[in-house]
């Protein structure tokens, strides 16, 4: 058969093949309709399976975060110290007006009248003083009157019972939080700390109808609606201040029909499951009032403290009423940047409360008359950045990050925010300074800018009161003053002349009219031949210990710290503090080691302390939000040193700033007591100053990171600073150190150390440890000197 014919064929066949019959009637409609019935079954089964799950999930949700007793993470705040204030107390250069102001307190001009108020008038300041928890307990704010005349406050009286006053303090200022991702800054406040105006000021303007629906109100949204057509724009929301609630607390800001859906579910659940009075608590710790830089301020406790200085339940009427306002845009009612609004605003919320009967018209009348006063701004939101760093590292290393940045955790320190300021300042300006005028001796197009520490201590209790680890943070978070390690060059030569000094220390005795000689010498170290050299490329022969350490002579006290013995001198190091790796070479004497910054710093603390050795402290106490104190650092003191020895070398010490290498401070314009000793390392890579009295010890340091060259000795480069930053914090210097009892002040002669005589004009005091004072005189001593048969040796 033919491929034609098969395929005819089969095309007949199919063609003759009878088709079914559709079905009809009553038995198939009702089978398609049992197909539908099982489809919308299914559809029922599995939304009411995902509505079930839904609300499951919303219990959950609600659970994790609104029942649970911490409904928020706390930022802890970081704290400077208190500022103590009693009479006899010099304030003409501490500026207290902006010290008053970086605290949040309000300038009222002539009276004070509340929390937070401050006043200023000829020969006195009034300060209304701000309630605050201290680790000791709560102190409670009252106003008091400071009566200054010549920059000394002369008497101090609380003007609430008019009685004098011995101590008075400003509470510390807040100089850092550590945030969580959320960066929310938050005081978290009980209902019944809230004003009944300011509650009742929310609940009319922004849900009147609070006490009667259940999360969700129907007629608000009905007349919400008729408002905004009527208007042709949106006027009034329709979401009830449950609602807001639910869509700061849970859900993302960003508007579509499922938030919405889920904020009107979320609402009504936690309606059902809990009081209007525990809804009204928890909007007044979340509601968004605005931002204070990068972090935002949430809750009404916080936003009072940064519009008005003051406690929440410590508001006046008109401001509740404007705190109350500010909810719908904080920015447009800002009562700091747009006064002229938030008045307005102000004004509006009164006249409703009146409308109301919630205030009589005396309250309105009088509420209306109110000044709106607030707090300067900050001009920085953060200060003293590297202090803050190093409290950082030394919290992280007693609680976890998580704790830090969610238990609202009180951290005081020991920063004293004035000098810090003076000594930011010092730093910048002293390094534009040199960058101007040494310009032909720094080296050119360095990579890197010039460099600067200063590091401040209180040698009573070690105490470190500034910290400032380089001339900019936003470009370099390295901190100089405790992560670099540099050579301390001649800063450490008074451990050497210490040692020397001490008998019980030293194979030889010395004293400060001991002579040593500044001749050249070299000796083998480390298989290497050692040459020291002076700083001024000469040698000046014969000379006492005390002009060889004022003028720091190198090669003076190379031999000296030789004959005192090296391994002396490593113990005297240690017991000071250094914990750096010492040897006992040569070198040692002249600083050829590494060591911190606030390491040196912390060693020198023996000195103004007559041998009593101060640990630095940072942080003084950690308190948990309800006010238990976690950590308390003590002062931690000990007693390395013999005081005589150690009043020898300071007083040799106290010669370097009037007739030594620190007599430039003098020339700058310093005039208070200080000892101190400037440092200069080989090549010029590191300056140091170190210089202090009884009452403050401060360091300061100049060099690049990369250890260039700068040709600048510790008297041209880092003198000065260390002069700015004194002259502002302690100009006159206080006190002088005391001697202990078996030290004897004697008149000498400056050059020869001998007992002074008619032939020897120029004079003197030095002090000797009693039984040590010379015996000769100096004519005696200078003949000898004139013999050419004598050595040395026999000196």
């Amino acid at each position: 058969m033919s491929p034609y014919r098969r395929e005819r064929e089969r095309f007949l066949r199919k063609r003759t093949v009878p088709r079914k019959k559709k079905k009809t009637g009553l038995a198939a409609r009702a089978k398609r309709l049992w197909r539908v019935v099982k489809v919308v079954a299914i559809l029922v089964i599995v939304g009411l399976l995902a509505l079930i799950y839904h609300f499951h999930r919303v219990d959950r949700m609600i659970e994790a975060k609104f029942d649970r007793p911490r409904k928020w993470d706390l930022p802890s705040r970081i704290y400077s110290d208190a500022e103590y204030l009693y009479p006899g107390a010099d304030v003409s250069g501490r500026d207290i007006a902006a010290k008053l102001d970086r605290l949040g307190y309000r300038n009222t001009g002539q009276s004070i009248s509340g929390p937070g108020d401050y006043a200023m008038a000829k020969g006195r300041l009034d300060i209304y003083l701000h309630d605050f928890d201290y680790p000791e307990g709560r102190f409670n704010g009252f106003p008091v009157r400071l009566k200054i005349d010549g920059g000394t406050i002369r008497e101090i009286t609380n003007l609430d019972g008019d009685e004098r006053q011995g101590l008075v303090r400003l509470e510390p200022e807040e100089i850092a939080s550590v945030f969580n991702e959320l960066m929310e800054d938050r005081t978290v406040v009980k209902l019944s700390q809230v004003p009944a105006h300011l509650v009742e000021a929310i609940i009319l303007i922004e849900d009147e109808r609070f006490f009667e629906h259940g999360g969700i109100d129907p007629i608000g949204i009905l007349r919400a609606a008729f408002v905004n057509l009527k208007s042709m724009r949106i006027v009034q929301g329709g979401s009830t201040l449950t609602q807001q609630l639910v869509k700061n607390f849970f859900l993302y800001p960003k508007k579509s029909f499922i938030r919405k859906l889920n904020e009107m579910l979320i609402a009504y659940r936690i309606e059902r499951h809990h009081t209007k009075g525990e809804i009204l608590e928890a909007y007044m710790n979340e509601i968004y009032l605005g931002q204070r830089g990068a972090s935002s301020v949430s809750g009404v406790a916080e936003a009072s403290r940064l519009y008005f200085a003051k406690n929440v339940g410590q508001l006046t009427l008109g401001e509740c009423a404007l705190l109350a306002g500010m909810i719908k845009t904080p920015h447009d009612y800002n009562p700091i940047t747009k006064p002229d609004k938030a008045k307005a605003r102000r004004d509006f919320v009164l006249k409703k409360l009146l409308d109301e009967g919630l205030i009589s018209k005396r309250e309105h009348q009088q509420a209306k008359a109110e000044r709106i006063i607030t707090p300067k701004p900050k001009v920085r939101i953060t200060t003293a950045p590297y202090f803050i760093d190093l409290v950082k590292r030394q919290l992280v290393d007693l609680y976890p990050q998580e704790i830090l940045q969610t238990e609202g955790l009180r951290i005081f320190t020991t920063l004293d925010m004035f000098m810090q300021l003076a000594a930011e300042k010092a730093v910048s300006g002293g390094l534009a300074s040199l960058e101007k005028n040494y310009t032909s001796i720094l080296p050119k197009d360095h990579p890197e800018p010039l460099q600067a520490c200063l590091v401040t201590i209180q040698p009573s209790t070690g105490y470190v009161r500034t910290l400032v680890g380089g001339r900019n943070y936003g470009e370099s978070q390295f901190d100089r003053c405790t992560q670099a390690k540099r050579q301390p060059g001649s800063t450490f030569k008074p451990f050497v002349y210490l040692t020397a000094l001490d008998p019980r220390r030293s194979e030889k005795s010395f004293t400060p009219s001991s002579v040593i000689e500044d001749s050249a010498f070299e000796l083998e170290s480390g298989g290497e031949v050692w040459r020291p050299r002076n700083y001024d490329k000469k040698e000046h022969g014969l000379v006492t210990l005390r002009r060889a350490l004022e003028a720091s002579y190198n090669i003076a006290t190379a031999k000296l710290a030789i004959e005192a013995g090296l391994s002396n001198i490593v113990h005297t190091a240690r017991d000071a503090g250094i914990t750096s790796s010492l040897d006992p070479v040569p070198s040692l004497a002249l600083g050829a080691f590494e060591v911190t910054p606030l390491e040196m710093a912390s060693a020198y603390t023996i000195f103004p302390n007559g041998g009593i050795r101060s640990r630095p402290i940072a942080i003084i106490n950690v308190m948990t939000k309800e006010g238990d104190v976690l950590q308390k650092k003590a002062i931690r003191m000990k007693r390395a040193f013999d005081a005589a020895p150690v009043y020898l070398t300071t007083n040799m010490l106290k010669g370097v700033i009037e007739r030594g290498t620190g007599q430039g401070t003098r020339a700058l314009g310093f005039q208070g007591l200080a000892a101190g000793k400037t440092g200069t390392t080989s090549n010029y890579r590191d300056a140091w100053f170190v210089g202090f009295n009884p009452k403050l010890l401060a360091l300061a340091w100049v060099g690049f990171d990369d250890n260039a060259e700068m040709k600048m000795s510790g008297a041209r480069a880092a003198m000065p600073i260390w002069t700015a930053f004194m002259k502002k914090v302690d100009p006159r210097g206080g006190n002088d150190f005391p001697g202990p009892s078996n030290v004897v002040l004697v008149k000498v002669d400056p050059e020869t150390g001998g007992l002074v005589n008619r032939s020897c004009p120029d004079w003197i005091y030095e002090a000797f440890i009693e039984g040590t004072e010379p015996k000769r005189s100096c004519e005696e001593i200078r003949e000898e000197w004139s013999a050419p048969e004598k050595s040395y040796k026999e000196f």
